[in-house]
């Protein structure tokens, strides 16, 4: 009878000493709490949505007085059109948080202690987005109605009509977008495992390459350009299916966040944190 006891101790133990955190739930409840406990949270959401105000209300202001002073070569576009252009320069805020979500674990080296309470890589990766994922979906909702109502103001009786449609599917897309820009981006530090890097990289990628193919004027390169994961989540948000069906282009951006947080699952499996 007693060895019987001695023998149930240990598992009886084992199951009491379970780290909680390890359950998908207890990981989330982790990083929503880590997410939340920064400062720089809240001032890189505050600034994406300062940067989609400023740059709407400049090329805004811009379209206007053109238009007004009679030029030929004034430029048109409609508020949501405005608030869609704006997120190519405000998605760098968006990106900076899906940033230190990931990458600072390894610059301070607190992702010893995230992967030893969620050993599961798989677990961690898929935590850590489903917090982001939905703060950046509602920060990005709100960088679209804050933009589409800054650039109706400003261009006033100079910018193009639209539907109510149009702005409800250039908000609702943002926050898609930015949503999904953030978790790619979480995928991209988990196999770079370094602020700059990962800051650099997600830069040129977002940023700097669809730029130079648009500049190329080389036919191949053009249309490369538009598989490129900002460039087809800017069709998806304008909704206008010269290039492809509008699905597609969230389709594109999905496959790469997909792709690119499967890359960081591998990295996270295969080498030590």
């Amino acid at each position: 009878m007693m060895a019987d006891t001695m023998q149930l101790r240990p598992r009886a133990a084992g199951r009491a000493g379970a780290p909680r955190g390890g359950r998908f739930k207890g990981a989330v409840a982790s990083e929503w709490t880590k997410l939340w406990s920064l400062r720089s949270t809240w001032l890189t959401l505050v600034a994406a949505v300062a940067m989609q105000a400023v740059y709407v209300f400049f090329t805004s202001a811009s379209i206007a007085s053109q238009n007004e002073s009679g030029r030929a070569d004034a430029m048109q576009s409609s508020a949501p059109e405005s608030a869609v252009d704006a997120v190519f320069v405000s998605q760098l805020a968006v990106i900076t948080l899906a940033v230190l979500v990931i990458a600072s674990e390894y610059a301070t080296g607190s992702i010893r202690s995230t992967l030893q309470w969620v050993p599961v890589r798989s677990r961690m990766l898929l935590a850590k987005c489903a917090v982001v994922g939905p703060v950046l979906l509602a920060t990005g909702v709100v960088m679209g109605a804050v933009g589409v109502a800054v650039a109706d103001v400003v261009l006033g009786e100079y910018g193009t009509e639209y539907g109510s449609g149009n702005a409800v599917r250039a908000i609702v897309g943002i926050g898609l977008v930015m949503a999904l820009c953030g978790m790619l981006t979480i995928g991209l530090g988990a196999v770079l495992r370094s602020v700059a890097s990962t800051m650099a990289v997600a830069f040129v990628l977002l940023l700097i390459v669809p730029m130079i193919l648009q500049m190329s004027k080389v036919p191949v390169l053009e249309k490369a350009v538009d598989y490129l994961p900002s460039m087809a989540g800017q069709r998806f948000m304008l909704g206008d299916g010269e290039h492809y069906p509008d699905w597609l282009g969230l389709g594109i951006l999905a496959g790469w966040t997909v792709a690119l947080l499967a890359a960081g699952y591998l990295v996270l499996r295969e080498r030590d944190a």
